[in-house]
């Protein structure tokens, strides 16, 4: 039993959008049988449709796509962790929750390992006495004798080694 709808009777009715869609697909004239039978076509690219579906296609349609960043292979490499990347790529953007971001949402955090009340990303890796003092031992067999707390520097370090071998893979 066919029924007929109409624009006021399916909900989110009221929606500016929906009346501007409800009204150009009442506009277009519904197929015909005699024009033949619908067919799907699934783009490729710019004006490249094909019968065949192809999901990194339609990804590269869908995505905003950017220029590569100096630092993606710091982030995204084949032995990467998932969990870990996605934390190292949260440093990089300076979106990790530390205290000077949680105090815009009035939460006061002190860096735990010190004390120190201004707790950045900068400070956590590794400008943070109590931190840099750990880890500096571990770094310099890792990325040589010339180890520094500041963050732009072992950004543009991290990049220059590379992802060859075991020790990138540990750094």
């Amino acid at each position: 039993m066919a029924q007929t709808v109409t624009s006021g009777s399916i909900i989110g009715w009221r929606s500016r959008r929906y009346q501007e869609l409800s009204n150009s697909i009442l506009a277009i004239d519904a197929p015909q049988p005699e024009s033949g039978r619908d067919v799907m076509l699934w783009g490729h690219g710019v004006d490249d449709y094909r019968d065949t579906f192809s999901s990194s296609k339609i990804w590269d349609r869908l995505r905003l796509k950017r220029n590569k960043v100096g630092w993606y292979r710091v982030v995204w490499f084949l032995q990467g962790v998932p969990r870990y990347s996605f934390i190292t790529w949260l440093a990089i953007k300076n979106r990790l929750s530390t205290g000077d971001r949680m105090r815009q949402w009035g939460m006061i955090q002190g860096c735990e390992l010190c004390g120190k009340r201004d707790e950045t990303r900068d400070h956590l890796y590794f400008a943070c006495l109590y931190s840099y003092t750990i880890w500096k031992a571990p770094a310099r067999i890792l990325v040589g004798s010339g180890v520094n707390p500041d963050w732009q520097w072992t950004l543009q370090r991290l990049q220059a080694m590379g992802t060859k071998g075991v020790d990138s893979c540990i750094v």
